[in-house]
């Protein structure tokens, strides 16, 4: 896993659109990184990450100046294209290098156990309007364990000038979307696989960059 991290590292980045760096995506490649559901890796990782179900970070490695980004989970061991259940909906993200999501969490109303698995999907536009998403998937373990400060720390950080703010519609998928957060139409299987029985958390751009709080725990900014 190490090995292919850093063979992950050295991708230039004028050919990547996004990195997931933790929980450790499936695999990257960038010629399939628009492949819905996983960029092309669609088959579920033996080497699964344990993630705090009640909050964690995603980092990410940005290498486009203005990103829409979307995170969805879908459960069990193998989730095929059921990626329905939105943990964070679409935002903007600005800036370049290292990007935490700060406190992601699988929504309340959720029936989850301790061990768990489940698959996190990663979405954002692609590069140009209609022109579909882009997407990373990490397979992990969930656990209703808090990290503590010092892990959760060491798996979020944030690159100078990184910022996020919200969008006139987060309700929709951000691979309908393009980089100025307007709405363009998406085809393929993301849009019709995001189910609207579990509503957006309703949050504010405000908690995407992610930080370790001292009072009260761990906490997004």
């Amino acid at each position: 896993m190490h090995s292919a991290l850093a063979l992950l590292s050295l991708i230039p980045l004028s050919s990547a659109h996004f990195l997931l760096n933790w929980p450790p995506a499936r695999g990257f490649d960038d010629s399939t990184s628009s492949n819905f559901p996983c960029g092309g890796f669609n088959t579920v990782s033996s080497n699964r990450t344990t993630w705090p179900a009640t909050g964690g970070p995603i980092q990410l490695d940005m290498h486009h100046t203005q990103t829409d980004v979307e995170v969805l989970i879908a459960l069990g061991s193998d989730p095929g294209v059921n990626y329905n259940i939105v943990m964070r909906p679409t935002f903007l993200q600005q800036g370049l290098g290292n990007f935490c999501v700060g406190m992601v969490s699988v929504p309340s109303g959720v029936n989850i156990t301790e061990g768990m698995p489940a698959t996190i999907q990663v979405v954002s536009n692609g590069d140009e309007a209609g022109s579909g998403g882009l997407y990373q998937c990490a397979d992990v373990t969930l656990t209703l364990t808090p990290l503590s400060s010092s892990d959760y720390s060491s798996h979020c950080a944030n690159g100078t000038g990184i910022t996020t703010q919200s969008i006139s519609n987060s309700n929709v998928n951000a691979n309908e979307t393009f980089p100025s957060g307007g709405a363009t139409s998406a085809s393929g299987s993301a849009a019709a696989a995001k189910s609207t029985g579990l509503a957006p958390q309703n949050t504010l751009a405000a908690w995407a960059i992610g930080a370790v709080g001292v009072v009260g725990g761990l906490m997004a900014l």
